[in-house]
C-alpha cells in the first residue's frame, strides 16, 4: 500500500520509468515527506488538550500535502519544499520565542527539523546545519536582552550548536556516502548492461552468420538435387510417352518438384533476409506476383506506404507468404481475373495486406472441401491475424490484418 501511494505522488513521467535520472530523488522526497506528515500530525493532539501552541504543526502538514501534489502535477518540489523550511523556520522560533528562549524544551525541533531536512534533500539539506547555528545564535542574543545569566545561556548555546553539528554532520556524511554508493552500484550495473549488450551482439551476428551459410548451402545442395529430379523426370517422361498411366506420376513428381523448390525458397528467403520487415515481405509478395502472373496475361500491379520501424512476429512472414501464394493461384483458377492489385497499409500496431482482382469467384459446392480458403483461414486463426472476404460486382478482394511490434520496443 505505501508503494502505491508513493507511486501516486511521483511525476507522471517517473511512476513507471525507474531509470529516469531523478527517480531515485522524488521518491527520496515523496517517501519521507509520506512518513513524516502522519508523525508532524501526531503533536497537535496533546498540545491542544495541554493548551499550548498547535496550530503550526496543521500549517506544516498542510505544507507537506501542498508539496506532495507539487511533485504529482508539476513534477518539482524544490520551491514548496523551500517555503516549506522558512515557514517552520518563522513557527518554530516563535515556540522557542514564548517559552524561555535558549533554555526552551522546543530547541529539540530544531534538532528534528535539521535530521529531516537532510534525509529528504540530500543535495541542499545539509545547509540546515548553518541556519540552525544561525538560529541559536539569534535565540541565544535574545536570552540576554531578558535577563538571563550569561553563563549559562553561553553553556545552553554551545550545547545546542555541538549537537547540531555532530548530529548534522554525521547524517550528512552518510547521506553523501550512501548517494555515492548507489552511483557506484549503478555505474558497475551499467557497465555490466554495455559487456551484456555487446556479448548479444556478438553472438546475433555468429547466429546471423550461421543463418546465412545454412541457407546458402541448403539453397545450393537442394536446388541441385531438385533440378536433378526434375531433369530426370522429364527424362522419363519423354522415353514412356506412350504409357498414359505412368505419365500421370511423372507429371506429378515433376509438379511436386517444382513446389517444393518454391517452398525452399520460401523458407530460404525467410532465413536470409530481414522478413519480419513488413516493407521487405510486400516486395517479395510483388516480386513472385509479377513472375507468377505474366505467365497467365494477368495485369499486375502494387502499391504500399511507408511501414518504418515495424516488426512482425518471427513466424509471421512465412505464413503470410504461403496465405497469398494461395490466394493468388486461386485468383487464376476460379475467378477469371484479367487484372490483380495488391496492396500494404500500416497502423502503430498492424499491417494489412490486400488483393484485390477483377474477377468473380466461383461459388463452391457445399458439399466439397475447399481446401485453399481453408488454409488460409486455418493459417490466420493460428498465427492471431484477420482475415477479410468481400465479394461485389466489380471483384473480389482479400484483406490479412497481421499484428506487429514497434523496433523501438525490441
Amino acid at each position: 500500500m505505501f508503494e502505491r501511494i508513493v507511486t501516486f505522488f511521483m511525476p507522471a513521467a517517473m511512476r513507471s520509468n525507474i531509470s529516469h535520472s531523478q527517480y531515485h530523488e522524488f521518491r527520496v522526497v515523496v517517501s519521507t515527506c509520506l512518513i513524516g506528515l502522519p508523525l508532524v500530525l501526531l503533536f497537535p493532539v496533546p498540545l491542544y488538550y495541554l493548551n499550548k501552541p498547535y496550530l503550526g504543526y496543521l500549517v506544516n502538514g498542510a505544507l507537506v500535502i501542498i508539496t506532495l501534489f507539487c511533485s504529482r502535477y508539476l513534477g518539482h518540489y524544490r520551491v514548496p519544499m523551500s517555503i516549506t523550511a522558512l515557514v517552520t523556520y518563522f513557527i518554530i522560533y516563535e515556540w522557542i520565542r514564548d517559552s524561555g528562549q535558549i533554555f526552551s524544551s522546543n530547541v529539540s525541533l530544531l534538532h528534528m527539523y535539521l535530521l529531516c531536512a537532510i534525509w529528504a534533500d540530500k543535495r541542499y539539506g545539509w545547509w540546515a546545519i548553518f541556519t540552525n547555528l544561525i538560529l541559536f545564535y539569534i535565540i541565544y542574543h535574545n536570552t540576554q536582552l531578558v535577563g538571563h545569566t550569561r553563563g549559562d545561556a553561553l553553556y545552553a548555546l554551545i550545547m545546542n550548536c555541538l549537537i547540531t553539528i555532530f548530529f548534522g554532520g554525521f547524517l550528512a556524511y552518510l547521506q553523501l556516502d550512501q548517494e555515492r554508493d548507489r552511483l557506484k552500484i549503478k555505474s558497475l550495473q551499467e557497465e555490466k548492461i554495455s559487456v551484456l549488450d555487446d556479448a548479444v551482439k556478438q553472438r546475433t551476428e555468429q547466429l546471423n552468420s550461421m543463418r546465412e551459410t545454412l541457407a546458402t548451402d541448403f539453397h545450393d545442395e537442394t536446388g541441385n538435387m531438385l533440378s536433378a529430379i526434375t531433369r530426370q523426370a522429364s527424362m522419363l517422361k519423354l522415353k514412356l510417352i506412350e504409357r498414359d498411366d505412368v505419365q500421370l506420376i511423372v507429371e506429378s513428381i515433376i509438379k511436386n518438384s517444382k513446389r517444393l523448390y518454391a517452398s525452399s525458397k520460401d523458407f530460404l528467403w525467410q532465413l536470409n533476409h530481414n522478413s519480419d520487415d513488413p516493407a521487405e515481405l510486400f516486395d517479395y509478395l510483388t516480386g513472385y506476383g509479377q513472375l507468377y502472373y505474366n505467365q497467365f496475361d494477368i495485369a499486375f500491379s502494387s502499391d504500399t506506404e511507408p511501414c518504418e520501424r515495424l516488426q512482425l512476429d518471427p513466424s509471421a512472414a512465412l505464413n503470410l507468404i504461403f496465405i497469398f501464394k494461395e490466394a493468388m493461384t486461386n485468383v487464376t483458377e476460379h475467378s477469371g481475373a484479367t487484372i490483380v492489385h495488391l496492396t500494404l497499409t500500416c497502423q502503430p500496431q498492424t499491417v494489412c495486406l490486400t488483393l484485390n482482382d477483377n474477377g468473380t469467384w466461383k461459388t463452391g459446392s457445399p458439399d466439397r472441401e475447399h481446401y485453399g480458403l481453408g488454409n488460409i483461414e486455418k493459417r490466420c486463426k493460428k498465427n492471431g491475424f484477420t482475415l477479410d472476404i468481400l465479394k461485389t460486382g466489380e471483384g473480389t478482394r482479400i484483406g490479412i490484418t497481421a499484428p506487429v511490434r514497434s523496433a523501438q520496443l525490441l
